[in-house]
């Protein structure tokens, strides 16, 4: 059913190897049986979400339509949901999740591009802790609902919270590791913005980006520990409402990464985790 799909990043076996651990976290929380079946409907949509957020950025970058019917209009991002329907109908899952989607992007979208605008513009931790949750947040919490809908499960709110907080948790760490590269773009980043609040420890930041210094954990312990330290206070307040230890291993992975000096020496594309 996805032999004949072009985009690359189906190949990717992050996807795979991520979902799985959605899919026992959402066991472990729930305690329910979830269908095999479930997997690959969880990585159609990480795929397409991924694409949709490429050509929602080379929408915005070349000043194009940003409304969401436009960016789904795009080959790359319309042939992903036409695949990600196609395999829902197969299960009778189509009207019930698609719908879902749809109703979460009336709902959200419109709110999401207003928050992209003000955080590009403005380095303000507040107002890119509420783009996060707009988009990474939203965007596992939309997964724990694919596969209680896929599964035909009832709500479980601590379930659903769970991976909330798994989004936003993965997003503060990956934005540690991204800051140098979303900095040099112009992209809001929380870490960024958050140090930015901090007067003396921007100062020393900009100083060691204008001299190109490798900004890893380290640097931060050494240069600006409390910027780093009400980082982490912030990061940990998401990862502890994360109980499921299925849900955790992937943000424990990502956070022992930020302390292995390979992860800093090679470029590493952001996970599945963070969503964006």
């Amino acid at each position: 059913m996805t032999a004949h799909l072009r985009s690359p990043e189906l190949r990717r076996a992050a996807h795979d190897m991520y979902c799985e651990m959605f899919l026992k976290g959402y066991r472990q929380s729930t305690a329910l049986p979830v269908e095999r079946s479930t997997g690959l409907a969880l990585v159609l949509f990480v795929v397409f979400i991924s694409t949709f957020d490429v050509e929602f950025e080379r929408a915005r970058q070349r000043r194009g339509p940003l409304g969401y019917p436009s960016i789904l209009d795009t080959p790359p991002v319309a042939e992903l949901w036409t695949a990600l329907t196609e395999y829902l109908r197969a299960f009778r899952r189509d009207d019930e999740i698609i719908g879902h989607l749809q109703s979460t992007f009336a709902a959200h979208y419109e709110d999401y591009r207003r928050y992209v605008t003000h955080a590009v513009a403005h380095t303000d931790f507040g107002a890119t802790l509420k783009l996060v949750r707009h988009d990474s947040g939203l965007t596992l919490r939309t997964i724990y609902e694919i596969i209680r809908r896929f599964n035909g499960h009832r709500p479980d709110q601590d379930c659903a919270e769970q991976f909330f907080a798994l989004g936003m948790a993965g997003k503060f760490l990956d934005d540690m590791r991204d800051m140098v590269d979303d900095v040099s773009a112009g992209e809001p980043n929380l870490l960024y913005s958050l140090t930015a609040s901090n007067e003396r420890d921007l100062g020393v930041l900009q100083g060691a980006l204008r001299q190109g210094q490798p900004i890893t954990t380290w640097w931060w312990q050494e240069h600006c520990p409390d910027s780093l330290s009400e980082y982490f206070r912030h990061a940990s307040g998401y990862y502890d409402r994360v109980t499921a230890a299925e849900l955790r291993l992937p943000l424990d992975t990502l956070l022992s990464l930020l302390y292995s000096p390979r992860y800093w020496r090679k470029p590493i594309r952001r996970s599945p985790v963070s969503a964006q």
